[in-house]
């Protein structure tokens, strides 16, 4: 016979496994777009070189912000910088979840009943998982900028 706990742990396991299936899905999905829009910008760029065939008319072509648009990168400053920016905002929530946990954890009286303790014990060690995760997001997002402007991928 399975208890509450053990029923709510189930129901809990499928929400996440239901939740990682779509996250992976709507990734997916999303690589085979790019990977599609590559293939179209490949196509179109030896369409151009079929055209020009190495002309002087290339080199004036190459040069216009049409070519400029066309020959940009995926990893082009502006998504760099989404990057990042999401790397941070995600550190901060992270960060703030581990402070509300731990304001949580610690509003309980030490002579509480003990079901009260252990709940607090493990918001501590939620919050502490959390807190450290979102420190980590935060560095990461500050070496990957910093290395980013030094190469010159990211304006100064």
């Amino acid at each position: 016979m399975m208890t509450e706990d053990s029923i709510l742990m189930i129901v809990v396991a499928s929400m996440v496994i239901a939740a990682v299936a779509a996250i992976v899905i709507l990734h997916l999905r999303k690589q085979r777009l790019l990977e599609f829009a590559l293939r179209e910008r490949e196509r179109t760029l030896a369409r151009l070189s079929e055209r020009f065939d190495g002309a002087p008319e290339f080199v004036e072509f190459a040069r216009s912000p049409e070519a400029q648009a066309l020959f940009a990168t995926m990893d082009a400053p502006a998504a760099i910088a989404r990057r990042l920016l999401a790397m941070t905002g995600l550190g901060i929530l992270l960060v703030t979840l581990g402070i509300g946990l731990w304001a949580t954890a610690s509003s309980v009286a030490p002579g509480a009943d003990i079901n009260f303790i252990n709940e607090a014990r493990d918001d501590r060690w939620w919050a502490t998982l959390s807190g450290c995760t979102g420190i980590g997001l935060l560095i990461a997002a500050a070496v990957c900028a910093r290395l980013a402007r030094r190469w010159g991928m990211l304006g100064s």
